[in-house]
This record gives structure tokens, sequence and C-alpha cells, in this order.
């Protein structure tokens, strides 16, 4: 019987993850992206992604990357919610967002330690985030969402494909329920079921 019991436990658990990794098919880390071209979110084929720092279990020291997203359309925003972070060497290590020109995480406590989840919404068609660390102590980094934002579409009519989260913000329908925070405030993952 605690057999059988935990054979099940595992097969939800499988099913749990195989759902949350069939809807987002790509995997995205930071350092494998550093000095990219922008990568363009548009409402079609990529309304947004999720992205950690590093595929190792903690980042590089010495590291200095920047990495840049843009919308596809001038009516378009991005949506940047930092989920997790754990940055422990403040004295050498940040993480800054950019919105444009502008740094939009001006709060020293967003651009290291392990602050709890925030969200910025751009103003501009362009976010770059970069990290720096040094050679100290490294640890785990971050993980970001970010999401395409629609606030020209009047009303973000779900039967054209859209989700209004409860903040307000206008995100495509694809990325409700992908195991990611992309409304920035959780709705998008409210009401998810399996099957």
């Amino acid at each position: 019987m605690v057999t059988m019991f935990r054979v099940q436990i595992l097969l939800l658990t499988y099913l749990t993850v195989t759902i949350h990794a069939g809807k987002s098919l790509e995997k995205y880390y930071m350092d494998k992206m550093c000095g990219s071209d922008a990568l363009v979110l548009d409402g079609d084929n990529k309304p947004g992604i999720s992205f950690q720092l590093t595929t190792n279990n903690k980042y590089k020291p010495n590291m200095d990357c920047t990495v840049k997203f843009r919308t596809a359309q001038p009516t378009q925003r991005l949506i940047i919610t930092v989920e997790k972070m754990d940055i422990t060497d403040c004295s050498g290590d940040s993480l800054l967002i950019y919105d444009g020109t502008t740094l939009i995480n001006k709060n020293p406590k967003q651009q290291c330690g392990s602050p709890g989840l925030y969200t910025f919404t751009s103003s501009s068609t362009q976010v770059s985030m970069v990290f720096k660390s040094n050679a100290a102590i490294e640890s785990t980094g971050f993980q970001i969402a970010v999401a395409l934002h629609f606030p020209m579409i009047a009303s973000c009519p779900q039967s054209l494909g859209f989700y209004q989260c409860k903040n307000r913000n206008c995100i495509s329908k694809q990325l409700q329920c992908d195991g990611r925070n992309h409304c920035g405030d959780g709705t998008d993952e409210n009401q998810c079921s399996i099957g």
C-alpha cells in the first residue's frame, strides 16, 4: 500500500512537470544569452519567457552579462517579474534592469540579496538586464519572467487570445497556467487545473 501511494505521488509530480514543460518548450539562461541581439517578444510566437541566470547551481565569478528584450510593436510594453533572487555578495554582485536607458530597480534591495517578488512594467519598448559579479562567493542568482503587455488593447478581450490580469495588465492567453508569474500579481496562475 505504501509503495503504491509513493508511485501515485511520483506520477502526479511527473504529470505536473510535464504539463508545465509542454507549455514552455524552451529553457532560457542569461549566461547563454550574454551579448546576443535583443530577444524580440511578439504576440504570436513568443509572447513571453522565463529565464534563470545560469544552468549551474551557482553563477560564475567575474560575470559581466547584458541581455536585451524588446517588443515587436511600438504600442507594446514589457512586464518584468523577478520571481526569485539569491545574490548574496551585495558589495560586488548586482542585477540592474533598464527601461530604455532609465534604471528601474533603483532600490539597492532589488539589485541583490533575497528580496521578495517584484514587478515593473516598462514605459518603452526595450528592457536591458545587466548582471555583474566579482571574484568572491557566488550564489544561485535569480529567475525572471518577461511578458508582453498590450496597453492599447481595449478591454483585453479573451476571445482574441488575451488574458486580463487582476492588476490590469493585459498579456497573451498563451502565458496563462504555464507555471510562471507573467502578470506580476500571479493571477495568470491562479485558476489552473490539470487536464
